[in-house]
Parts: C-alpha cells; structure tokens; sequence
C-alpha cells in the first residue's frame, strides 16, 4: 500500500533540514574560530619560546659584559683622570695638546661604552620614582631634534594628556627613546618623518615609535636586540643600542615588539605599567 505524505509532513521536513543546516553552520562557525584560536596559540608559544630563548642569551652574555665592564672601569678612571689633568696644564699651541685631548675624548668614549654595558648586563643599580612619561619623552626629544634636524627628519608627537604616573628611571626611558630615534634617523639617510606617541592601554602606558624608513629585512629583525649585533660599518656603532633598549624595558618589567616591512619603515612598541 502506497503511503501518502501531506503537506504538514513536508513543512515538517522541511524544517529538519532548515534546522540541520543552521547546526552544520553553527558548527562551521565553531570550528573556524577554534582554528583561530589554535593558530593564535600557537603564535603565542611560538613568542613565548623565542622571548625565553632571547632572555637566557641576554643572560649569559650579560654576565659576561659585566664582569669585563668591572675590569675595564677602574683603570680607565685612572686613565681618564690623568688625561684631564694633563689637558688642563698643557696649552694649544703645544704638540702634545691633541694627543692628550684625542686620549680624554676616547677614555669619555671608553667610559660611557662601560657604563652601557653595566646597564646592559643589570649590574648598575636602578633608581625608581613616580615618572611622568610625557615629560621623560619631551626631555629625550629635546636631544634627538638637533640631529633629526640636520638629517632632514621631521619628529611628529602624539602624546596624551593626563597619563598616569608609572614608577621608572627616568634617565633610563630617556636613553631608551634616544636610541630609538637615533636608529630611526640613521633609517632614513635621505631624511623623513618619526611619529612618536604615548597613550594609555589597559594597565599599561604603550610608547610608539614609527619611521618612515627602509625597514628592516626579517632575516636581521630577529637578531635586533641581541648584544653586538650591528649592520652598521666598523666603528659607527658598537651594537648595544638595541639590546640597552631591551633590557631597560625589561628592568622596568614591559615588553617591546618591533613591526617593520622593508621599504615602508619600522615601528617600535613599548608597553610599561602603570602604577596601582
């Protein structure tokens, strides 16, 4: 006997598989963005590994650093002592007036790489007070404008208002935004912009600083902030700028990444927290 459906039985097929296709979407959905979460995670243990690796480098070769740094300060404070005494007796006409002046410009040199790598390898000690980060910034620029200006480098600044207090050295910050426009400036020989900005984040004041350089190759921004690293020819940098940058960031307990495409310039993204 042939069975006869109605109407009824087909509105209600029909609304079956109006129903299994909402799930089938719905499980689509699900599963895409646990896709996306898995490959998020994965990023993140990716950055994680690679921080861990980064700091146990920093580590050992900090150790290092510091112990020669040691070793060198003394006798170069003797050295640097005695060049200023013998400069200051001898007149200009005399000819040993620029080697005595070529050796308290170089012991000068020789006494702030020192004091570099003391910061470098966390063995000089940390002031911390209440800062103001706009000021630590405006302060830092007041020493990059004159040679951005001589390089054709316009500074843009970004800064928000009322940001909270963050306990810091201020010193410390500045050297770190000094560096930071100083490689931004070397970036663009042909000269161009630096956008720098403050603003609050979360628990956290975010620094910015952007140029509109010719970007970093990723084969060598991940070598960035190790210790020596430099593509720079000899004698125009020692390779601890970046490395400083770190590890002040690090002593302040924040973080820093680095966003750059070769071609379209770099920016430099610190986060430091705000005081509770």
């Amino acid at each position: 006997m042939e069975q006869k459906y109605t109407k009824k039985d087909f509105d209600v097929l029909l609304n079956k598989i109006v129903a299994l296709e909402e799930l089938l979407k719905e499980y689509e959905q699900t599963t895409i963005e646990q896709s996306n979460l898995l490959i998020q995670k994965n990023k993140d243990l990716e950055n994680s590994q690679t921080l861990m690796l980064q700091s146990a480098k920093m580590s050992a070769v900090g150790q290092l650093a510091g112990g020669v740094a040691h070793e060198i300060n003394n006798p170069m404070g003797v050295i640097l002592g005695f060049a200023q005494i013998m400069a200051k007796t001898i007149k200009e006409q005399d000819p040993y007036f620029l080697p005595v002046t070529s050796i308290e410009r170089e012991a000068h040199r020789c006494k702030k790489l020192v004091a570099d790598l003391l910061t470098f390898s966390r063995t000089g000690k940390t002031t911390m007070e209440k800062t103001n980060i706009n000021a630590v910034i405006e302060g830092a620029l007041t020493l990059s404008e004159t040679l951005a200006r001589i390089k054709n480098v316009d500074i843009i600044r970004s800064l928000e208002n009322n940001l909270p207090e963050i306990s810091a050295n201020s010193n410390q910050l500045q050297q770190v935004i000094i560096n930071l426009c100083n490689n931004a400036i070397d970036a663009m020989p042909e000269g161009g912009e630096i956008r720098i900005s403050a603003k609050k984040s979360g628990a956290y004041v975010e620094i910015e600083v952007t140029d509109t350089g010719k970007g970093i190759p990723d084969k060598i921004k991940q070598h960035i902030f190790e210790p020596f690293f430099t593509t720079k020819e000899v004698g125009k940098g020692t390779g601890l700028g970046l490395s400083l940058v770190y590890e002040i960031v690090q002593k302040h307990n924040g973080t820093i990444e680095v966003e750059s495409e070769p071609g379209k310039g770099t920016t430099f993204k610190i986060k430091l927290p705000i005081d509770r």
